[in-house]
Parts: C-alpha cells; sequence; structure tokens
C-alpha cells in the first residue's frame, strides 16, 4: 500500500499482482542483459574485422570511381591524352565537354612555341567557349578523366589553374563590372608562377577603352614575367597589337565568314580578328537604317549634333494647342500643386495651358504643368453629388436657395443691401 504525496490518494496492491510484478521486472532486467551481451560480442567481431571492412569499403568506392570515369568517358567519347609537366598543351579536335550535338572542334596549342595567346573576334564567335574547353580539357586530366579530344592530345599537369569569366558585377559588394574584374585579377596575380595556367575573358573591359586597353597590357606582361601560360580575349585594338609585337605572345582570331556573315567558331591562331559589331547588332534585330547609319559613322565620325525640338505627345500640333476631353481634369478632382506642395480642387479645364484651381478658399489660375492628379473626383463623391457646393461658402449658398425658393426674409435682406450700396454711392 501506498499514497500520494498530498495523502489524498491512496494505492493498493493485491500480493498476488504483487508477486506478477515482481517477475516482470526480474524478466526485463534479464532481457536487458542478454541485449547487451549481444551488443558486446558484434562490437568486438566488427573491431576485429575493421581493417578489412575500411578496405572493403575503399576499395567499392575506387570501383564505383573507375566505373563512373569509364561510363562518362564512354559518353562522351574520352581519349586518354599525353601527360607532362613542361608547361606543354596541345589539343586536337578538342570539344567542350558540356556541348551535345555537331559542334566545331578546337584544335589549340600553348606553352610550345610562345606562351601567351590573345584571342579577338566577333561577340558570339567561340572565344570564351575556348577558354573553357582550354581549362575544362585540362582540370579533367589533372583529375584522371578522359578527355572529348582526338588521339595526338597532349595536356599539362597545372600546379594552379586561374579563371576570371563572366560579369562579376556584385551589387551587394558594390562592385561593378570592371572593378570586380580588377578584384579577382588582383587576387590572381599574387599567387601565379611557373606552371600556372591563367584565362581571362574580356580583359581591361568595363572602363575607358585607353586606359583599360593599357591596364590589360599591363596585367599581361606581370602575368608573363611572373612564368604563367596566358589565355586571355579582347576587342581593344591596341591589346591585339601588343600580341602581335610581343615575341612570346601571339594573336589568335575565331574565324568569321564574311559572304555568309556568320561565325565558324575555328581559332586561328595568328591572326587577328574584327568584333563585327554591326553583324551581332542585326542578328538580334536592330533596326537596317539604325546598323546603315552606325555604318557610316564608322568611317566618317559625321555625328548628328544638332538640337531636336519635341512638342509634348498629348498636345495638337496647330490652333490652340488644346488637350482632348479624355486627358483633361475634371471638376471637382483632388490635385497637388507640385511648385507649392498644398492640395486644391480642380474648378475648370478647358484644356488650355492653365486651369483653374479652387486653393486657399479663392479659384487661381494655375499652370498645367504644376499640377500633378492626386484623387478623381467620382473615387471622393457620391453620383449626383453637387460639385458646385465645394466652391462656394455654406451661407452663400442658403442665401441662394432662399432666393430661388421665395423666401420674403431673404428678399428683404437682399433689398436692405442694394439700398445700403446706392446710400454708399
Amino acid at each position: 500500500m501506498d499514497q500520494s504525496s498530498k495523502g489524498t490518494t491512496v494505492y493498493i496492491e493485491p500480493s498476488a499482482v504483487t508477486k506478477l510484478n515482481e517477475q516482470i521486472a526480474l524478466l526485463k532486467s534479464q532481457e536487458q542483459a542478454e541485449e547487451y551481451q549481444i551488443l558486446a560480442e558484434l562490437t568486438g567481431t566488427f573491431f576485429e574485422t575493421e581493417q578489412a571492412i575500411n578496405e572493403a569499403i575503399e576499395l567499392v568506392t575506387l570501383l564505383d570511381t573507375l566505373f563512373a570515369r569509364a561510363k562518362y568517358s564512354r559518353s562522351i567519347d574520352g581519349v586518354t591524352p599525353r601527360v607532362n609537366k613542361e608547361e606543354r598543351i596541345r589539343i586536337r579536335r578538342g570539344r567542350h565537354p558540356l556541348l551535345k550535338g555537331e559542334s566545331v572542334p578546337l584544335d589549340f596549342e600553348l606553352g610550345t612555341n610562345y606562351r601567351g595567346l590573345v584571342i579577338t573576334g566577333a561577340n558570339a564567335g567561340g572565344k570564351t567557349v575556348v577558354l573553357k574547353t582550354v581549362g575544362l580539357l585540362t582540370l579533367m586530366t589533372m583529375f584522371g578523366l578522359q578527355i572529348p579530344a582526338a588521339e595526338g592530345t597532349e595536356i599539362a599537369v597545372m600546379n594552379k589553374i586561374f579563371v576570371d569569366i563572366g560579369d562579376q558585377q556584385a551589387i551587394e559588394n558594390a562592385l561593378s563590372t570592371f572593378s570586380g574584374h580588377m578584384k579577382n585579377i588582383s587576387e590572381i596575380m599574387t599567387k601565379v608562377g611557373r606552371h600556372t595556367l591563367v584565362l581571362l575573358d574580356e580583359l581591361g573591359s568595363g572602363t575607358e577603352p585607353n586606359e583599360g586597353a593599357s591596364l590589360a597590357i599591363a596585367i599581361m606582361e606581370s602575368l608573363y614575367k611572373q612564368g604563367a601560360l596566358v589565355v586571355t580575349t579582347t576587342h581593344y585594338g591596341e591589346i591585339k597589337q601588343f600580341a602581335t609585337d610581343h615575341e612570346d605572345i601571339l594573336p589568335a582570331a575565331m574565324a568569321f565568314d564574311r559572304d555568309t556573315l556568320t561565325p565558324k567558331y575555328i581559332l586561328k591562331v595568328g591572326e587577328v580578328g574584327e568584333s563585327q559589331a554591326l553583324w551581332i547588332a542585326r542578328k538580334m534585330a536592330m533596326p537596317d537604317k539604325l546598323i546603315n547609319k552606325a555604318a557610316l559613322y564608322i568611317q566618317n565620325k559625321t555625328y548628328s549634333t544638332e538640337k531636336q525640338s519635341f512638342k509634348p505627345a498629348s498636345l495638337k500640333q496647330t490652333g490652340s494647342a488644346r488637350l482632348e476631353p479624355s486627358l483633361r481634369f475634371q471638376k471637382g478632382d483632388r490635385v497637388l500643386l507640385t511648385d507649392r506642395d498644398i492640395i486644391g480642387l480642380v474648378y475648370s479645364d478647358g484644356g488650355e495651358q492653365t486651369l483653374q484651381v479652387f486653393v486657399k478658399d479663392e479659384i487661381q489660375e494655375v499652370r498645367r504643368k504644376r499640377v500633378t492628379l492626386n484623387a478623381r473626383a467620382r473615387q471622393l463623391y457620391p453620383d449626383g453629388y453637387d460639385l458646385d457646393s465645394l466652391f462656394t461658402d455654406y451661407h452663400v449658398r442658403k442665401r441662394e436657395r432662399d432666393l430661388e425658393r421665395g423666401s420674403k426674409k431673404a428678399h428683404k435682406a437682399l433689398d436692405k443691401e442694394m439700398r445700403n450700396r446706392r446710400m454708399k454711392k
């Protein structure tokens, strides 16, 4: 027998039940002891074979990785390239691993007779794809993957690979496109050396062309002197000329068919390409008149600089230049007088350059361009509301109504006012 803590409840357990509870408690303790014994025996068994289990896991992981690489290689028709540590890259009919279908293969060399390459040519002509293809095939080789290329391809194992591709603009970090690129390149320049591959897209872009080109050339010189292999893309003529004049940096161009005005996506080393901005504009459905004018400006720079007069589109070009009724303010509209920052009510709008506005208990002429709509009268007042009542005093309205209905008192007051005015004269 037992009782609750407050003594309000008493618990009674029969003796027969007590014996059964003792048996249950004994069986539970025996069960728990048996569980501990089984777990201890299993733990000991696993501990004895721990090394074999770990080796099996490593072997399964290795086999899974190898089979995954083989399956991927089959899907891209991959080959095993020759590998070197002499900073020499030769790609034969290489393809970007993500490009499907009939993609144009890439033939590319770097670190053989030259250590730098400046790729020029049309927008959407394949310059950036070349950078990505070279970088991805090099990384794939270093990870032990076969690559989508032809036999005879040779890839250098690099210590470091640095890439700056794409728009680096970041509002949250207050970075413009140019400053974003400069931030990346600044970090790259502190880490480059021998056995380093640097891929830079649109080097020097995003700022004033002369300064951007000069800065780009200085960056390329610094990377080259630190021993890096450098591949860049550009549209700047100064950088193209620098690559042409340099003894160990070559220009290259993405081929462009001038007859059909279409890119060929073929890299030609030793040539300098044009940006083909007009072709891109025409492809993007720019008006032919605009493109022809741009072509004329390229030749003779005769820009149109005369001032043109623009009349408001909502006004008629002849006559009194009144606004259409649908564009006018309506009587009772609430408006803001922007020059004084006060609210008024429109009394009348005839479509002229000025309108009548009730403000400060009087009707004033206000220029239209200094008035903006705050709320329409139909939103402020119910249907049938007497809008004239908005512009007259209550006592004046009451007197007019009294006169209209023939009130003798109102007529006497009017007569009295008339006599007083006569006496004053």
